[in-house]
């Protein structure tokens, strides 16, 4: 049964996507503006680019895993208001990543929709969702590709892929969740797929320039 419940945790989960931690910390550690530096993507891989400063990286991974398990968390704490926890947990997750690839706080700044590709928000999703049949197999997905290829991108990208068919295969209730929040992912990473075929980023983010 949909009620209005599910349109505001759906809002509410776009809201708290849209929350540009790289940005901020990029803004306040260096002064410069995470969307125009190295790969110009608003997540923690550019902060670390930009910045050099692990600890940096790692509290932006954090924050923004944050994200995407409260966003999830909070429909499992109402179900006294009577709806549907699977969708709620649905569009609320959908609408965490939706936020974070295009956000809202860069939409009211500077009037366009930028974002990040939302990997760690998506992590934090599905760990909190089910770690076992839902994140690990699409982390290690991400990691045999990464591994393969020697390329993030590369690993990430197929990692995106392949979650409506780990969904639907292991955790089926979820597949809706795992097709709509791997939607606004695809929108952001295709852009870049054909370069990282041609070989224009390094082959670890973590060294050197892009060539």
């Amino acid at each position: 049964m949909f009620n209005i419940y599910l349109i505001l945790f759906f809002i509410l989960a776009y809201v708290l996507g849209s929350f540009p931690t790289a940005y901020l910390i990029v803004k306040e550690s260096v002064n410069k503006d995470v969307r125009k530096q190295e790969s110009k993507n608003v997540g923690a891989m550019n902060v670390m680019r930009i910045t050099g400063k692990p600890l940096l990286f790692l509290l932006t991974v954090f924050v923004d895993t944050g994200k995407g398990a409260l966003s999830v968390l909070i429909p499992q704490k109402f179900t006294c208001l009577n709806y549907n926890l699977v969708w709620a947990i649905s569009l609320a997750g959908f609408g965490v990543v939706l936020g974070h690839c295009f956000s809202l706080y860069f939409k009211i700044k500077d009037n366009k929709f930028s974002g990040g590709k939302a990997q760690a928000c998506l992590a934090g999703v599905l760990m909190t969702l089910n770690f076992k049949w839902l994140f690990l197999p699409w982390a290690l997905s991400c990691l045999l590709f990464v591994l393969a290829t020697q390329t993030f991108f590369f690993g990430q990208f197929m990692g995106n892929i392949f979650l409506p068919l780990i969904g639907y295969f292991l955790v089926p209730e979820y597949f809706l969740l795992c097709v709509l929040i791997a939607t606004p992912i695809f929108i952001k990473q295709w852009p870049h797929f054909i370069p990282v075929l041609k070989g224009a980023r390094p082959k670890w983010y973590f060294r050197g320039k892009n060539k």
